[in-house]
């Protein structure tokens, strides 16, 4: 009969396993690589989680490395926000602000747990909890919320169906987890609580784990993380910017030489009824428009037209009749966003310079100066 330690230690392994088998996947090559790397760390914070729990394993390991594992430990919260961004942000880049929270909850981590862990593996009584461990629980759940909440802000625009299908899933998940574990963590809280609890809990990590692999089996990751967003290009001093010219298919915003009757009709609404222009445009509004289920809209848009999100559906639209008005037009540059169907100048800018590499206004210039120069 295999006793409790054995088998605790079996499905720790197995568990262990399938986590290594995600972050290999996630950390190799592939699109997406910052991404890649954010699901990586937290699928590598979920590995350190199963040895924190038996400290027993982390004595036999070199002091370095058990700090390491005890700082992804503690911070895989923040570990789980940046994942959810990442998953769900097809321009998620790495940043100083982002860097800079999930080190603030590293610290956080280690601050409030390195005294505990160090009295026990120097072999003394376990002070207890610190002065630091509710403002880290705190954080914990912040992080938790945040993570929810990155799942669900694009839930309604996003036009990749499997990715709504993980979304409803994703948000689900963290949100019963997070209920239960913290539950659990305030029924235990410095209690002993013996095998059977947290062998539970490593047991529902395994479940979601083997869950994912099996999506992997399916190929269905690369549908999820997608291709990476191109930059734009870097204008040509002293030039404007101009709208993308015609692409092939694979290339969002491009035509299919035989465009089906329901591409067509879109295109009609767009280039010629310009609806883009209304301000607070939906897919379902939209669809309502054009005669058609949400569902058809969004395969439609996405599947024909390469489009990832509704929204960069909707600048290319706009910016593109922004850009031409700006060469040609000398009205305030707020009335031609407000025209175009943007709600307010500040969206407007960060979408422009995004796509051209400059503002509106630089962009309004170096089309003056051409002008002058064909004049001249």
């Amino acid at each position: 009969m295999v006793d409790g330690p054995t088998w605790d230690l079996l499905l720790r392994g197995a568990v262990g396993g399938v986590l290594l088998f995600h972050a290999a996947n996630l950390l190799g090559r592939g699109p997406r690589p910052a991404a890649r790397a954010a699901l990586g760390l937290f699928t590598l914070s979920l590995l350190a989680y199963l040895g924190c729990q038996r400290v027993g394993l982390l004595v036999q390991f070199p002091r370095p490395l058990v700090w390491g594992v005890l700082a992804l430990c503690t911070s895989a919260t923040a570990w789980l926000w940046l994942a959810a961004r990442a998953l769900f942000d097809d321009r998620f880049r790495w940043d100083w602000p982002l860097m800079a929270a999930a080190g603030g909850m590293v610290a956080l981590g280690l601050a409030s747990n390195a005294p505990r862990l160090e009295a026990m593996l120097s072999g003394r009584a376990d002070p207890g909890p610190g002065p630091l461990t509710l403002l880290h629980a705190a954080a914990m759940v912040g992080f938790t919320a945040a993570a929810v909440w990155e799942v669900l802000r694009g839930w309604r625009d996003d036009l990749v169906e499997p990715r709504r299908v993980a979304r409803r899933w994703v948000a689900l998940g963290i949100g019963v987890y997070a209920a239960i574990a913290l539950a659990v963590e305030l029924a235990v809280r410095d209690r002993p609580v013996g095998l059977l609890l947290p062998a539970l809990h490593v047991a529902g990590i395994g479940v979601v784990a083997l869950a994912l692999a099996l999506l992997v089996a399916r190929r269905s990751l690369a549908a999820v993380l997608g291709q990476p967003v191109p930059a734009a290009a870097e204008p040509t001093a002293g030039a404007p910017a101009s709208p993308a010219p015609p692409q092939p298919p694979s290339v969002p915003g491009s035509i299919p030489p035989r465009a089906s009757p329901a591409l067509q009709r879109l295109q009609q609404a767009m280039t010629e009824e310009h609806a883009y222009r209304r301000e607070g445009l939906s897919v379902a509004s939209l669809a309502a428009q054009l005669g058609m289920g949400e569902a058809a809209l969004r395969s439609l848009i996405n599947q024909q037209l390469g489009y990832r999100n509704f929204n960069d559906f909707l600048h290319h639209h706009r910016l593109q009749e922004a850009a031409e008005r700006l060469a040609t037009e000398d009205l305030p540059i707020l009335s031609i966003a407000l025209a175009c169907g943007y709600g307010s100048i500040g969206p407007f800018n960060r979408a422009f310079r995004q796509r051209f590499g400059m503002t509106p206004t630089e962009y309004r210039a170096g089309a003056r100066l051409k002008r002058h120069q064909t004049a001249g």
